[in-house]
């Protein structure tokens, strides 16, 4: 699985933010890691060890970021993040176990410990959680990538449409658990 963080490290706790997303994703995977791509809009900011940084100067859109990060990836599945995570044991391993085994190609990690199952949707913020979606690399080749006609909010109510038209399943995965801080 490869992973793309959008970040704007404009400063130190932004930075180490992005930091220790990174270091859980990492550490709780249950699975190889193939890499991680850093999208980050501060022109300035340094690079986090071990990750693919790539800075752009166009005015910010979550989409189009995304697909920035995707034109790199390489990996069969691809995560898709905020930068305000901490990811839990095998978050990764799980939502892919779940997806090879009820043929999913695009699902999301629960924040909560509240069930073990799944929930079959395309509703943004109960089945489909835009602050990390878990692909296989099939579905960007199916819809045409991220469309990005709004710069932030409602952008995965654009991909939840996209699925939607190209007739693609997605799954809230309850054992895998990734928190969101929403900052």
């Amino acid at each position: 699985i490869d992973i793309v963080i959008g970040t704007n490290s404009k400063n130190a706790p932004l930075w180490s933010m992005t930091g220790n997303a990174i270091h859980s994703a990492r550490e709780n995977a249950g699975i190889k890691i193939g890499q991680i791509v850093i999208i980050e809009e501060c022109l300035y900011a340094r690079e986090h060890p071990g990750t693919k940084t790539l800075y752009y100067d166009f005015e910010f859109n979550y989409n189009k970021c995304l697909n920035l990060g995707f034109s790199v990836c390489k990996s069969k599945y691809v995560a898709f993040c905020n930068n305000d995570l901490h990811f839990e044991q095998n978050w990764a391993r799980n939502a892919i176990y779940a997806m090879e085994t009820h043929d999913f190609l695009s699902v999301s990690p629960t924040s909560k410990h509240i069930f073990g199952g799944l929930k079959v949707g395309w509703e943004v913020g109960k089945q489909l959680l835009g602050w990390c979606i878990i692909i296989d690399r099939i579905v960007m080749e199916m819809i045409g990538g991220f469309d990005d006609p709004v710069n932030f909010w409602y952008s995965d109510d654009v991909y939840a449409e996209q699925l939607k038209a190209a007739g693609i399943k997605h799954a809230l995965v309850g054992n895998s658990r990734v928190r969101h801080f929403t900052s």
